[in-house]
């Protein structure tokens, strides 16, 4: 594959970056870290604008038919900025299981209202009980007799719940199997009677939230994909959801880099700048080596999704491999830093919590380690 970037994908990129450097500084972060709904809706509303929030929508649904690569590019700049808002688990985990499996009519009211900046989605998958394998999912869509369902059960880590207009929550629909028949996608209006938000505090503010559900409606309308048929849904949103977290941890780290690359320049001591000392250097270049071999690995991962090849592998190379890095570049920006690097007012602390929260989710790089190396082994058996 070709590593760099179209001449588009470099102007979005350039783009995305003056916006967020201009519309989301740190100082603004801190104030909506502080913020009841986490986000800033007239930012969101110039992201709609501009075209970001439709840039992986088809033209019928307002959106501009971008690629998988495109959204990377523009969650790098994100993850870059720290930018606290619903961007992932509306336009990842809302648009992409619409895109999937969503009828004419849910694409039509439900995206068409993400372009324009109006509809907020995020999806409910986690459980407290299970592993995220489809046979221990225990929240329930029961058949009413009216043709409708009820749906009871408890989410955990749903993403932006609160400010989201409908929830995507995958539920037990049939009997329970290894292979996930019997899962249910359902679209809930978040303010359906029944619907219970509980905060999570996190280490990265990222609005995470228990959902109580209690006989909640559902139209039998609002399944997504058909009755039953959610589950390869989730597999595929999961995939490339962590792919493209990938692609966020990348712009977390690299700017943690150059923040620390700026501090070396200018720190003195022995009356010589810090960054002068060869262990600094060498400390540096790890880093660099580090950002710049999860940059590959994550757009790899991407661009074989985008193609349509298989990717379960190069998607928990990258994980794996992604989540270390990111833990290794923020340790020796702190290590480099030293004590201020933990103070409150300095900006490094954002890009710490931010990696520290990507590390666990979508699973943990002992997990996908776990995987790759399964697939790997495979691969070389049937060679």
């Amino acid at each position: 594959m070709d590593f760099s970037l179209s001449a588009e994908q470099e102007i979005l990129k350039k783009e995305m970056r003056h916006f967020l450097e201009t519309e989301c500084p740190k100082a603004t972060v801190k104030k909506l870290e502080a913020s009841e709904i986490g986000y800033s809706p007239e930012m969101w509303k110039k992201m709609a604008e501009l075209g970001w929030l439709g840039l992986i929508l088809p033209e019928a649904y307002g959106g501009v038919g971008g690629s998988l690569l495109d959204l990377a590019v523009l969650l790098e700049e994100v993850g870059r900025a720290t930018a606290p808002g619903p961007i992932f688990s509306t336009v990842v985990m809302g648009v992409l299981p619409l895109l999937a499996a969503g009828s004419d009519e849910q694409k039509r009211r439900l995206l068409t209202g993400v372009a324009k900046g109006e509809v907020l989605l995020t999806m409910a998958v986690a459980e407290p009980e299970t592993d995220g394998q489809p046979r221990h999912i225990s929240t329930r869509a029961s058949r009413r007799k009216d043709g409708s369902l009820a749906v009871t059960g408890t989410k955990l880590f749903v993403q932006n719940a609160h400010t989201a207009d409908y929830l995507l929550v995958v539920a037990r629909t049939g009997r329970a199997d290894d292979a996930g028949s019997g899962i249910s996608i359902l679209i809930i209006d978040r303010k359906a009677a029944g619907v219970g938000l509980t905060p999570l505090i996190t280490i990265a503010a990222d609005r995470q939230y228990e959902v109580a559900l209690d006989k909640v409606p559902c139209a039998a309308g609002e399944l997504l994909g058909g009755l039953d048929l959610g589950w390869p849904v989730v597999q595929s949103t999961l995939l490339k959801a962590t792919a493209l977290q990938c692609a966020e941890m990348v712009g977390v780290a690299h700017k943690a880099l150059e923040l620390t690359a700026a501090y070396s320049a200018t720190r003195m001591q022995f009356e010589r700048p810090i960054g002068s000392f060869q262990a600094v250097q060498h400390r540096l270049a790890d880093m660099l080596t580090d950002v710049e071999s999860s940059r590959w690995l994550s757009y790899q991962a991407i661009w074989r999704l985008d193609q349509g090849l298989p990717a379960e592998k190069e998607v928990s190379m990258a994980k794996a491999w992604t989540s270390d890095a990111c833990q290794r570049v923020v340790s020796g920006a702190h290590h480099i830093h030293g004590g201020v690097g933990f103070d409150v007012d300095y900006d490094l602390h954002y890009h710490f919590r931010w990696s520290k929260a990507m590390e666990l989710n979508f699973g943990p790089a002992p997990v996908h380690r776990g995987l790759a190396e399964a697939a790997i082994i495979e691969d070389l058996l049937t060679a």
